[in-house]
């Protein structure tokens, strides 16, 4: 109906045109008619400016909604006013409205999916062929600590070496890696996808940092080993002891009561005895302590305010402090400072961990132990044992939570591992760095 009103009028135009061409060509074989001739020559030249005026306009009102199409800009709009296109304006208009909602839904869609990408706990970083950062989430900001990258080489700077590994790493397989990342110790899980986009080659890297789950699956394998082992040895060494006491009484009964008369071999025998006796109750000593790494009761939780907590905990350590001449001091930022756990669990960590740096500290002159509680930047509250002794070793810091080791002469290898388990108990970690010979520090996050 549009292009029959549109075609009818161009018709008509031509034909005026046509009739005034003719009276025009007319008037100029008559001399006389001088006037007509200058009135029809200027008429058909204005029917000549008015089509061609309003063909071009209906190509440029065409050329605005297809310009408008292309931009998807709901805000062009054919400026046509001839009503034989008033039908073709309600089209356009109707077709600007579709794809205005097309594009609202697009960036409705474009914001979902920023959303999502932010709050997902997993750092989710993609970049080009050449390295050019195109998607680096709120979970790797945090993870490498960094707020902007342009290029992935800037990762370095954080952790040495991790860029090469991320490139090299091929499509669809997975690495865990262990890196340092400031003064926290990282296991990464890293896996990789790459995809085409146009011509553009996209590698797409997920990172997750999976050591608390590696932690808590390690401590669950511990605890059920401890209670099998706990349980065969009590099982075995409970009637050796009583079987040995038994055997005593039975010697010290038949030997005679002058002890000159008393046999070399009843001597010897009862010695054996009394030996065995004494490593058998030492053995179930010894396991009793280690039943502990399975009993730790479930914390009873208040609000702690950490600059009486830790007062107290330095007047309990004050005189193992003054004999060793060290210097322990604390601070609280701020000072009115609170935390949510267990008083006695953590008061217990907290001493287990100060008597370690005494012990690394004890030997040197300017032996200095510091505790350290604040507020991180991710508003986690954070408790910091620091102590400049004699360190930790590289190739032991990820054994020392593991229970019976230890690197004491006569330690239990049973306090970290038991700290370890408290601090998962209130939802929280520990977690160590250490510089030889300069500063080592054991962290607890709530």
């Amino acid at each position: 109906m549009v292009f029959n009103r549109f075609f009818r009028f161009v018709i008509l135009q031509a034909i005026l045109l046509a009739i005034t061409g003719t009276f025009f060509l007319w008037t100029l074989t008559r001399d006389y008619l001088l006037i007509t001739k200058f009135t029809l020559g200027f008429i058909w030249v204005i029917q000549i400016i008015l089509l061609i005026h309003y063909l071009t306009r209906t190509n440029r009102g065409l050329d605005n909604f297809l310009q408008s199409v292309r931009h998807l800009d709901p805000a062009r709009g054919i400026t046509v006013g001839d009503k034989s296109f008033d039908h073709l304006n309600l089209t356009y208009n109707e077709i600007i409205d579709s794809i205005q909602k097309v594009k609202i839904e697009k960036e409705a869609e474009h914001h979902y999916f920023q959303n999502t990408i932010e709050h997902v706990d997993i750092g989710l970083i993609s970049f080009n062929d050449e390295g050019q950062i195109e998607l680096f989430n709120k979970a790797a900001r945090e993870l490498f600590k960094v707020e902007f990258l342009r290029n992935i080489q800037e990762l370095n700077k954080t952790i040495p070496g991790i860029s090469e590994q991320l490139f090299s790493l091929k499509q669809r397989h997975s690495i865990v890696i262990k890196v340092v990342s400031g003064d926290e110790i990282l296991k990464l899980s890293i896996r990789k996808t790459v995809f085409k986009i146009h011509d553009n080659i996209i590698n797409l890297v997920s990172i997750q940092n999976i050591r608390t789950e590696l932690e808590d699956e390690e401590i669950e394998v511990w605890k059920k080993l401890i209670s099998v082992l706990t349980h065969e040895i009590m099982n075995s060494v409970a009637p050796i002891k009583s079987l040995t006491n038994t055997m005593i009484t039975i010697v010290e009964k038949n030997s005679p009561s002058d002890k000159n008369k008393e046999s070399e071999y009843n001597v010897d025998t009862l010695m054996a005895l009394k030996a065995i006796q004494k490593r058998s109750k030492g053995l179930l000593n010894f396991v009793e302590t280690y039943k502990n790494l399975t009993k730790v009761p479930n914390p009873v939780f208040q609000d702690l305010d950490l600059k009486s907590l830790l007062d107290e905990i330095i007047t309990l350590m004050d005189s193992e402090i003054q004999l060793n001449n060290i210097s322990l001091t604390s601070e609280i930022n701020p000072a009115n400072l609170k935390v949510k756990a267990d008083e006695r669990l953590i008061t217990q960590v907290v001493i287990n961990l100060i008597k370690n740096s005494i012990e690394s500290v004890n030997k040197k002159k300017d032996g200095k132990i510091q505790i350290k509680a604040c507020i991180s930047s991710q508003s986690e509250t954070i408790i910091q044992v620091i102590d400049n002794g004699t360190g930790i070793a590289a190739d032991l810091i990820d054994k020392i939570f593991i229970p019976f080791f230890t690197t004491k002469e006569h330690g239990s290898g049973i306090g970290l591992s038991l700290s370890r388990q408290i601090m998962k108990l209130h939802g929280g970690t520990i977690s160590v760095f250490s510089k030889q010979g300069i500063e080592t520090i054991f962290t607890l996050i709530f």
